[in-house]
């Protein structure tokens, strides 16, 4: 129930390529993930993280002491998306999404307060997730059409199909002081990635959802009055590129690109928000989700396909990526289509690194200390 506590007994193995001491979290009969990995997810000390576990069918969020092992239930309700969870930048509250609803609850007295509730005729999907701005004053999401949504099957069988309904989505920024919310954007598009700028909650960032072969451009700016909308890289030919992020300084944005179809000849690039210019900063392996540490001196990525379920460190001023440990994940969907994906994330001070796996038969949370 909320309020309780419960202690998780960590287990320790050598990584069979690298050797490095993999520390699990969580139980391996258990059901538990960290949210999705852009999302602010451990406490800016590093010691506490934010997680999900599901128990009986049912999602709830929790909160662990990375060294302890203690976790607090922070939930005790259905209809929760414990991907759509973010810790604010003062550690106090934790934004999540619950049915038609954005709810930001104390962490210390567990209190919850609705900021948004989503509209008669909207509704919001898996790519839904929130994002907070710097100040913790505003919280950004997309929402669909209720008419366009089509049923998720806990699978990756209705992705294809939702892009080609070209679903009418919008941008609604809410003032979490005044609850007062307003439209920035709409289009028949699918939006998903809705990210406001680290320190500028002048900027968002958004993505057009769908197979990445098929999409018209995927990373896309606007302003948060709803002005100068920009597509922030045109796709030409086959190119693919995607799972973007900011910087934690908001200098720029970093995606992977692939210059004929996915998996093959990767590179890591930035793009400049304000001039939209492009860096090529090095060729990398296949990653599915990548992510920069607090002071862009290290990127971290999760391999994806055949003999390729490796976690990646790189090293951004010699441009050198090396196999950090396997993650060992198959993917597969336990009813949210991001269940088993390893979703590596820094911890604050990059002292260690979090990551997701089902190496086990069952979505665990992994820890990698770094040296």
């Amino acid at each position: 129930m909320k309020g309780d506590s419960i202690k998780s007994d960590f287990s320790e193995y050598k990584d069979s390529i690298t050797g490095k001491i993999i520390i699990q979290l969580t139980p391996s009969d258990g059901f538990n993930h960290h949210p999705y990995f852009y999302n602010k997810i451990i406490s800016n000390d590093s010691k506490y993280l934010i997680y999900g576990n599901k128990t009986r069918g049912r999602r709830n969020v929790f909160k662990m002491d990375l060294f302890e092992g203690t976790s607090i239930q922070l939930t005790d309700a259905d209809g929760i998306n414990d991907f759509n969870v973010i810790l604010s930048n003062d550690d106090k509250f934790v934004i999540f999404t619950k049915n038609r609803q954005i709810i930001r609850l104390n962490i210390d007295s567990l209190d919850e307060e609705i900021v948004y509730e989503i509209p008669k005729g909207w509704a919001l999907n898996e790519e839904s997730t929130p994002s907070l701005s710097s100040d913790d004053r505003f919280v950004v999401l997309p929402e669909i059409a209720s008419k366009d949504l089509l049923q998720a099957e806990g699978d990756w069988s209705i992705f294809a199909k939702q892009w080609g309904q070209m679903p009418k989505c919008r941008i609604v920024i809410t003032d979490i002081k005044t609850k007062k919310s307003e439209i920035i954007h709409q289009e028949n598009y699918w939006i998903g990635e809705v990210q406001f700028r680290p320190m500028d909650n002048a900027t968002i960032s958004f993505c057009h959802e769908g197979p990445w072969h098929v999409i018209d451009a995927r990373i896309w700016l606007i302003n948060s009055d709803g002005t100068n909308l920009r597509c922030a890289k045109q796709r030409v030919g086959k190119e693919q590129f995607g799972h973007e992020y900011w910087l934690k300084d908001g200098s720029k944005i970093g995606f992977i690109y692939f210059p004929r179809f996915y998996g093959r000849n990767a590179s890591i690039r930035f793009i400049d928000p304000d001039t939209l210019e492009e860096e090529v900063l090095m060729e990398c392996s296949n990653y599915s989700h990548f992510i920069s540490n607090h002071n862009n001196s290290k990127i971290v990525g999760d391999g994806h396909g055949r003999k390729n379920d490796f976690i990646y460190l790189v090293d951004v001023k010699q441009k050198k990526e090396e196999i950090l440990c396997e993650h060992g994940s198959s993917w597969k969907t336990y009813g949210h289509t991001q269940d088993s994906h390893p979703h590596p994330a820094f911890s604050p001070d990059s002292s260690m690194i979090i990551f997701t796996s089902d190496r086990t038969g069952s979505p665990s949370i992994y820890r990698v200390d770094l040296d």
